[in-house]
């Protein structure tokens, strides 16, 4: 057989079997994917999108809602190149009636989305407000190339109220799409605040529905329909009266104020300030309304109740106290003298008075917060005792509170110092940490659950969630103290209500018109530190505003039957009682006015 031929033979010998092979993948191989494809070309699968739940306070007044409206949205066949006149032609169309939209914008937008292979109407108009679409809706409806569908739009309608707690919600990014594949038909999701916690339950459930549709994409058949009616509403434990209340207490101030239930942990009020207007984040806002935020030194945008970190001052010490009495080998009667400073390795420590307290007992440490007290009696336990004491009232870790991002603070050991500093502690990090100075660093929520703590002898999660749909919310407290330490407390509970109510109380005078006994403790966080060798400090009142410290005072109330805790900071407020105590008050009356407590309530 001639060479020639043999070669032409093998050369459509191959060319055969190519043909096989492909056939084989095309009709065999392939079979699974072609008719899907197949089946994607005759029926159309449509998400139906649910209206985001509510978010509403304890008596179901409006705190997060929808306002209705309509989008606009065009027919997915006008991208093609033929037809972008036609696409002009709607567009005009549309912006007739509402000319704060742009046909160039409009059409940016809608080919943006465009695809061959998309069968689905292009949304180019997210919002319109129901009352600006009734006189032009019959006309629009008329076109065959524009879909007008019902949808909503979150509104806040306190603004800036709560702002910290409820958050706000954004465009979903693809991060928060690979996280909860939801979001890519929603196509928002909370960014902040409750919005974030609880957005997997807020944005309810997908419906949709799936049609069989002939060669011109017309539906001619509903095969399968599942509603997205459902709403997915929540209450949270908030009062928005007394949140506004906090609010008016907080004008031109900055820092915080938390309102708790001691018992249970539900979060009557709580603010972080200064604060700023959510809608901001879902209308957009001018460049001027962003700069301002963003060049404020007072950081709106941070919410310091979880995650503004401040040395906690001399409101750790009840917790303190009961570390001393567990294994300083003393009781809360026995007395130590308390001269204006004490020496160690060669370094003046001094009380925040220059006479000092003459002899103290632990209550009288407490009432008149004597530094020199703690300061002897940190340096006689060591570090690790009191870490170990503070750790069990919830220091060091996160206090679990429903909001995202929550900080943990600092609870200073030399094991935390060495790994993160890569130096060793000294006994004036001892000394500093007795008073809640130095490294160590608190929550405002941690200072709230601490109080909570001393009042109940049990560790609530703070929280605000009161109702998921019909279903309440439980958060049960915790038993972290052991039987010697909750047998200590009402002495340090004695010495906070001394604090109050007591003619030489550190806030006795700033908190004499509470129509409610209270039981308080008073605390100053340096911002810059003051030298050892200074015996008399400067007022606060003389330093510039960002040197000043930052003033506290916690309190739990009635002192008998604790049912609140009240916490509040005021960032460079200086003097501890005159900055927070009279808004310690003021909150604790309107509590009253509202009916928190009885109106005879002695307790």
């Amino acid at each position: 057989m001639d060479i020639r031929y043999k070669i032409v033979l093998s050369f459509i010998g191959i060319i055969f079997l190519v043909i096989i092979t492909r056939f084989y993948y095309l009709s065999i191989i392939s079979y699974d994917y072609y008719s899907k494809l197949a089946i994607n070309n005759i029926i159309r699968t449509e998400m139906l999108i649910p209206a985001r739940g509510q978010i509403l306070d304890r008596n179901n007044k409006p705190l997060a809602v929808n306002k209705l409206g309509y989008s606009i949205a065009l027919s997915p066949y006008l991208g093609r190149k033929k037809n972008l006149p036609l696409l002009d032609k709607e567009l005009n169309r549309i912006v007739h009636y509402f000319p704060s939209f742009s046909v160039d914008d409009l059409k940016e937008i809608y080919l943006k989305q465009y695809s061959p292979y998309n069968h689905n109407y292009i949304t180019i108009i997210k919002f319109i407000p129901y009352e600006d679409i009734l006189k032009s809706y019959t006309i629009l409806m008329q076109s065959e190339y524009i879909k007008i569908n019902n949808t909503t739009k979150r509104y806040y309608p306190n603004d800036s109220v709560a702002s910290h707690v409820i958050g706000y919600i954004g465009a979903a990014n693809q991060q928060d799409i690979f996280k909860n594949e939801t979001a890519r038909y929603i196509g928002l999701v909370g960014k902040t605040g409750i919005e974030k916690y609880y957005n997997n339950f807020l944005q309810g459930e997908l419906g949709y529905i799936k049609t069989k549709v002939d060669v011109l994409n017309q539906a001619v058949e509903v095969l399968d329909e599942t509603t997205a009616n459902k709403r997915y509403d929540m209450n949270l434990s908030l009062d928005i009266d007394l949140q506004k209340h906090l609010d008016n207490e907080f004008k031109n101030k900055s820092g915080v104020a938390i309102v708790m239930d001691a018992n249970y942990g539900d979060i009557i009020a709580a603010g972080s300030y200064p604060e700023y207007n959510l809608n901001y984040f879902v209308d957009g806002m001018t460049n001027e309304q962003w700069d301002n935020i963003k060049n404020d030194l007072n950081n709106p945008l941070l919410n310091k109740m979880i995650n503004g970190t401040y040395p906690p001052g001399s409101v750790i010490k009840m917790g303190l106290g009961v570390s001393f009495l567990e294994y300083g080998d003393i009781d809360e009667h026995t007395v130590i003298e308390t001269p204006p400073f004490v020496e160690i390795g060669g370094v003046k420590f001094r009380d925040w008075t220059s006479l000092g307290h003459g002899s103290s007992d632990l209550i009288k440490a407490i009432k008149r917060s004597v530094d020199v007290y703690f300061y002897r009696l940190s340096y006689k336990i060591g570090i690790e005792n009191m870490a170990k004491t503070l750790k069990a009232m919830g220091f060091g870790e996160i206090t679990g509170v429903d909001l995202p991002n929550e900080s943990n603070g600092v609870l200073p050991t030399p094991y935390w110092k060495l790994g993160t500093r890569g130096e060793p502690w000294t006994i004036g990090d001892t000394i500093n940490a007795s008073i809640g100075q130095g490294l160590f660093l608190s929550t405002p929520m941690q200072i709230a659950r601490y109080t909570a703590l001393i009042a109940t002898s049990k560790l609530p999660t703070p929280h605000f969630a009161k109702r998921l749909g019909n279903d309440d919310a439980i958060f049960k407290p915790q038993d972290t103290l052991n039987d010697f330490q909750k047998s200590k407390l009402p002495a340090v509970r004695l010495g906070m209500y001394q604090v109050c109510n007591s003619i030489d109380g550190t806030a006795h005078n700033a908190t004499r018109d509470s129509l409610i006994p209270l039981a308080c403790k008073t605390g100053t966080a340096q911002v810059v530190g003051i030298p050892k060798d200074i015996i008399r400090r400067i007022p606060e009142r003389e330093m510039d505003y960002y040197h000043r410290s930052h003033a506290w005072i916690t309190a739990y109330l009635p002192y008998k039957n604790p049912k609140y805790v009240i916490t509040i900071l005021v960032e460079h407020g200086g003097g501890a009682s005159s900055a927070t105590g009279p808004i310690l008050v003021s909150i604790a009356n309107k509590m009253h006015e509202l009916g928190y407590f009885k109106k005879d309530s002695n307790e």
